[in-house]
């Protein structure tokens, strides 16, 4: 098994992104789960971006061999994520330090609402402010609001557009491309677009699309991952690897977008009684995600076993094993 890694970084909350930062490897994620205790209760793949007192870097420090000192700034924990790999400065989370400097034209941030406010949003229009940066934000409400367990209710989707002052063209020329993509669906010509009115650089355009390739990364669809069992399999086969069989017992989903999942998540999946292997499948995203996803915003979905028949008609390419039980292994 690949030992995780894991980044510690010592945070400049003047400009909202790592002033130095540390990586580190864990073999087993329980013992990090250890060390921050309830906060990661939710959190089984350490996939969440924590906030360290001095108390759990000290702790982290001496159980991992480290070194790490913030030097009075707030430290955050994160787990490595391939835009890490690019031989250049990604600048997801560099934004406005980039754009400062001039080496980042446009960056724009969407999340839903309420809350009206981004995490770092009041960095941003101090330069606002300032005339250093144009902001602009745009609502796009639900047709129905989204109702959460816990009594969250969201209305709507908000970006926020930022340009230097004198690239505003950058805005309108984006939406352009976006409402393109809407018609014809994602492409590399609209991922290489989007690269440019961002303000990187041709060589890095290239490398990213080419990286795209490598990893046979498809456009507009989901990966989900399932537990099945032997005569489910077989039916699979029967199908040509094409549909998924029917069902009375819930599907429990493991989503993916690029990251593919931990495989320690994937395992999981295996202790389900019965399960013969897990499967892996993509399916169109936007249909999914608005029609059968039990929350859009979740890594992890449950359909009722009658959903199967839906599950099929957005399915895109054929379904393959990615894990055999110990048992089958052993047959």
């Amino acid at each position: 098994m690949q030992p995780h890694r894991f980044i510690l970084q010592a945070f400049d909350l003047e400009y909202g992104h790592p002033a130095f930062e540390t990586m580190f490897l864990v073999e087993r994620l329980e013992e990090l789960r250890a060390l921050l205790g309830a906060a990661a209760d939710e959190d089984p793949e350490l996939e969440m971006l924590y906030t360290l007192d001095p108390g759990d870097l000290a702790a982290i420090n001496h159980r991992f061999g480290l070194a790490f000192h913030p030097g009075g700034r707030v430290t955050r924990l994160t787990k490595w994520i391939h835009n890490r790999e690019p031989p250049y400065l990604v600048h997801t989370g560099f934004e406005l330090v980039l754009m400062i400097d001039g080496r980042k034209s446009f960056a724009l941030m969407g999340e839903s609402y309420p809350p009206h406010q981004h995490y770092d949003e009041d960095l941003f229009d101090r330069h606002v402010a300032l005339g250093t940066l144009h902001k602009e934000v745009q609502l796009e409400p639900f047709a129905e609001p989204v109702r959460y367990r816990d009594g969250r209710i969201l209305e709507g989707y908000r970006t926020v557009y930022y340009t230097l002052k004198g690239q505003e063209w950058r805005i309108p020329a984006w939406k352009l491309v976006f409402e393109a993509s809407r018609k014809s669906g994602w492409n590399d010509h609209f991922e290489r677009l989007q690269g440019m009115l961002f303000g990187y650089e041709e060589w890095q355009n290239d490398w990213w699309l080419s990286d795209i390739r490598r990893r046979n990364i498809r456009w507009g669809v989901l990966s989900l991952y399932l537990a099945v069992n032997e005569n489910e399999l077989t039916a699979i086969d029967d199908a040509g690897h094409r549909a998924l069989p029917l069902r009375s017992k819930p599907l429990r989903l493991l989503a993916a977008t690029w990251e593919g999942p931990e495989e320690a998540a994937l395992r999981g999946l295996l202790e389900e009684d019965g399960t013969a292997a897990v499967v892996r499948f993509s399916v169109k995203a936007g249909r999914f995600l608005r029609e059968l996803a039990s929350d859009p915003q979740a890594g992890r979905h449950t359909l009722s076993g009658e959903r199967v028949k839906d599950l099929n008609r957005l399915m895109v390419g054929e379904i393959e094993v990615v894990m055999p039980s110990a048992a089958a292994r052993e047959c």
